[in-house]
This record gives C-alpha cells, structure tokens and sequence, in this order.
C-alpha cells in the first residue's frame, strides 16, 4: 500500500528558515530610481539553462533583442586551468551562498558557487546556478520518452507526435547529444560504463547507450592529457572543467550571443517581479558579488518577460508576486510539482579499487514493462572517492503524481513532497523490484537504496494548460511568460527531463513567435 503523510508545519517551516539561512547574504545596496528608455526594447528573459537559452535564441533568429538575467557567474574554461571545484577538492565555487554541501561532506567558504540545495520538508532538491544552468550540474542525457509514459506525465495537455516529430528531434540537435562512441566506451577510463551494461543485460533488463550532451573529442583530449581529466574521473555534479560537457553556454546560448542581439547579466539576481500595466512588466534586480553580496539594485522593464529560472526559480517569483499583490498570478502556481521519481541506488559488493568511473551517465537500463510504473536505470559515477570506492552509483527515474507543492514563509518559499521517509511507494516498489532482479543475476552485488529525499529533477508549479496557456503565457498576465521545467507535471515519463524541457521551451517561444505574441516589438 502506498502510504503518505503531510509535512508538519513545524516541518515546513524548517524548510524555509533554511533555505533563508542559506540565501542570506549581506546587503549594502544602491537603487537606480528608474530603467534606461533603452531597457525597454529588450524581452527579459530569467534564467540561463536550456529554457532561457531556447527563448534567448529563437528571438534573435527573429531580430529580437533580450537581456538574460543570470544569478550565477559565467564559469568560462579553457580546458587547462580549474575553473570549477571538484568533488575532491571541494571550495566556494561548489556550492550557491551555502557553507555545507547536499552530496559529500565538507565545509566551504560562502560564495556564488555553482550547485544549490534546496532544502524543503521531505525532499532536497538540487539546481545549477550559473549561465548555463542546470546544463553545467546535470548528467546530460538526453532521452525521448516512450509514447505512453509520455501520455502518463501530460495527458492529453501536449500531444506525443508533435513532440516526436518536431520539437524532440530540433532539441537534440540544438543539444548536439550523441552515445558514448566505442572507442571511449572501450578505454580503461571506462570500464565502469561496461560493467554496467554486462550486469544489467546479465538480468535480461533492455540496455541502451543515451544520448549524451558531451564533447567526445574533448574526452579523448582529457585520456591524451591535453585537457584536465574531468569526465574521465567521474567529474560532473560541480561543472567540468576540461569543457567536455555540452553545456548550453556553449551551445545554446552561445549561438543567441553571436548574433549580437542578445545581453547575458551573470550574477544578476531577480528580486522582484510586478506589472506595470500597459508597460508590461517591470523586474527587480540585484547586482551580486562573487561572495553573493549584493552591490546595487536596480529595475528594469519590457513589455514581454520569460521566466526561465526552473521549476523552484520560477514558481517563486511567480508566488511572490502573487502574495505582493503586484501581478494577478493564478491561485494554482506553486502546486503540482514533482521529482521525476528520482531515487539513488548504491551497488555495493565493488571491488575496491572499483573499476575507472568515466561519466557523465552513459549505460541506462530500462525496466519500462511489467513495472507499474516504470523505470529508467541510470549509471553515473559521481566522482566522490569515498562513495567510488565501495560502490557503484545509479540514479532511477520514474513517474510520480505532481502532489508536492512550495510553501512559503516569511518570504521564503520551500518545496514540499508529502510522502513519508521510506514509505512503501509504487515507485520505491518498482525499484526495488529492479533492483533485486540486478543483484539476483549477479552474484556478490547488494543494493542500498536511498529514501527518495533528494531531486535534481524539480518539475512542476507552473503547469500547461493550468497556470498558463499554451504558448507559457501565465493567465491573467499579458506578456508573462513561463517556458522551463515548471510547466510539467512532475515527471516526464521515467526519463531525465533534460531534452524534453528543451523541446519544450522551443515549442513555446516558436509558437508565440508564429501566432504574433511578439508583433511590433522593436526589431
């Protein structure tokens, strides 16, 4: 029986005097009374994952101009020199205005680092925080959905064929993802990836090579020692520092900067968000340092603005607004979130030393019948010795009912998931039937599955079809626009979200483009 409970309200509580606590930076400000008549001719678009980078190209292609608010830096790498903390080597640039890290232990200095917790009542959930996103943090694999379990997610609120056809096929090429190729599967880098796929096709579970948003010259760059071994170590969750990864900062965003027409902020964090009538919108922002301090404040404005922050990014600026009075938001915003169905599992019984963890994800089992619902088995080293060294590291995705919600306190919105630790869930049971069925065809191996409590795949807040339209215009409010992971209902049908948040992004700004949402602004 699947059992769940509500977090207390001490509980949620909790949650968001942490999160507090862990935003809290030192504030010596100074405010610009009014936006440059020049702001105006510019979309403002919030957020530089794959959504915003989608929206910030797509207006270019159509001579419009935007200016991209990023509260992260620009990590820039050469290939050569660190850039990014490593798990190993763990300081500020690891994690956002946070002393203590959500993955291995460790304190580090208070800084504007690249990976943020969120820590909610019943669930962490984890977010990238830099131009490029969520891009720079996640595994990068790039997977379509089987039609049904596609329909499972969204119902009939977005139609299969015309994400199978168009929207899914432009994404991955906008991506540019492609399967580990088989030299570099092949490599002693990566001898982890096969024992993978032997295990797993040793129990008869049906294994593919995903599609991957990664560089593979640069990680044969990294085994030749012209770039920093990054992939090859299992170097991921902090960002890569030879530039093996795909990220849409050197994709995306990168091609809608060439164009000329397109104004990246970093460390440009929105405070506030309020119509201004006829205007449209206008957006508070606060200039931070690299300590996360904040060193001006300041409002712009745009008749249209596109929310690309993430599903908890999103959700509470929206929440904001709604609880200032200073935007009609609908009632619904902050309800029907999800985690992707995101559960660690740990195979014990590795040799130790085990063998080369090469990453990002690469091998992924998929249990996707005779489960109910199903799963997808991804491998991923994480690159943190201790964990490396007496286990294999998987993540499961699934299919999850959107029934968590954000909770707001004091200002401070937290994310909420109303299961109970270690309730016998039908995702926990699908799980476990997976992984029994490993561990039964190979002798030796043991699994320690985690209790669900944490989530790199926030989904959800914003619904299509709910809170908003069908091009993410939030109704009630001409000129909002939601076009990220917080328009989908918590799961994206048992695989990682990565590629379908693209497609849909890319769905959204080109159909707003094609019906006129944007006729008249100036080119």
């Amino acid at each position: 029986m699947h059992t769940t409970g509500t977090p207390s309200r001490r509980a949620v509580l909790t949650a968001a005097a942490a999160t507090a606590a862990t935003t809290a930076t030192a504030a010596a400000s100074t405010t610009r009374p009014a936006y440059a008549a020049s702001d105006a001719t510019a979309v403002v678009i919030i957020g530089s994952g794959y959504a915003g980078a989608v929206a910030a190209l797509r207006l270019a292609q159509a001579g419009i101009r935007s200016i991209v608010l990023e509260r992260g830096r620009r990590w820039q790498t050469d290939g050569v020199t660190p850039v990014f903390a490593t798990p190993d080597r763990l300081d500020g640039r690891a994690f956002w205005l946070s002393n203590t890290s959500p993955v291995v232990p460790g304190f580090v200095p208070l800084s504007t680092g690249v990976l943020e917790a969120n820590i909610g009542a019943g669930i962490t959930a984890l977010a990238g925080s830099g131009v490029g996103g969520g891009s720079l943090v996640n595994n990068a694999v790039m997977m379509v959905p089987r039609r049904d379990h596609f329909t499972s997610s969204f119902g009939a609120t977005l139609g299969y064929d015309e994400m199978a056809t168009r929207w899914y096929p432009r994404a991955r090429d906008l991506i540019g993802a492609t399967p580990i190729p088989d030299d570099v599967l092949q490599s002693p880098q990566y001898a982890n990836a096969r024992q993978a796929r032997t295990e797993l096709e040793r129990a008869g579970i049906d294994t593919v090579l995903a599609d991957i948003a990664v560089d593979w010259e640069r990680v044969r760059g990294e085994m030749a020692g012209r770039y920093i071994p990054s992939l090859i170590k299992g170097d991921c969750i902090l960002g890569v520092n030879s530039g093996a990864k795909r990220s849409v900062d050197r994709t995306i965003l990168a091609a809608a900067e060439k164009t000329g027409l397109v104004e990246v902020r970093p460390l440009s964090r929105v405070k506030a968000l309020a119509s201004a009538g006829a205007s449209g919108w206008t957006v508070t922002v606060e200039k931070l340092s690299l300590a996360g301090a904040v060193t001006q404040t300041y409002a712009l404005g745009s008749p249209k603005v596109i929310l690309a922050a993430g599903s908890l990014g999103s959700s509470r600026l929206l929440m904001a607004a709604r609880a200032a009075r200073t935007a009609p938001i609908p009632s619904t915003v902050g309800t029907q979130w999800g985690t992707n169905g995101d559960t660690i599992v740990l195979l014990g019984g590795t040799v130790n030393p085990q063998p080369a963890v090469g990453g990002p994800a690469h091998v992924v089992g998929r249990r996707w019948d005779g489960l109910t619902p199903p799963v997808s088995m991804l491998n991923f080293p994480v690159g943190v010795p201790i964990v490396d060294a007496i286990a294999r590291e998987s993540l499961c995705t699934s299919i999850v009912p959107p029934k968590g919600y954000l909770a707001g306190f004091a200002g401070v919105y937290a994310p909420v998931w109303p299961e109970l630790p270690g309730a016998p869930t039908p995702v926990a049971a699908s799980v476990n039937a997976l992984t029994t069925k490993i561990t039964d065809a190979n002798p030796g191996r043991t699994a320690l599955i985690s209790s669900s409590l944490l989530t790199s795949h926030a989904l959800g807040g914003a619904l299509l079809g709910k809170s908003t339209d069908q091009y993410g215009q939030v109704l009630g409010c001409s000129g909002l626009y939601v076009m990220d992971a917080s328009l989908i209902p918590g799961s994206t049908g048992a695989v990682p979200p990565a590629l379908t948040v693209t497609a849909l992004a890319d769905r959204c700004i080109t159909k707003a483009l094609t019906d006129g949402h944007f006729e008249g602004f100036p080119r």
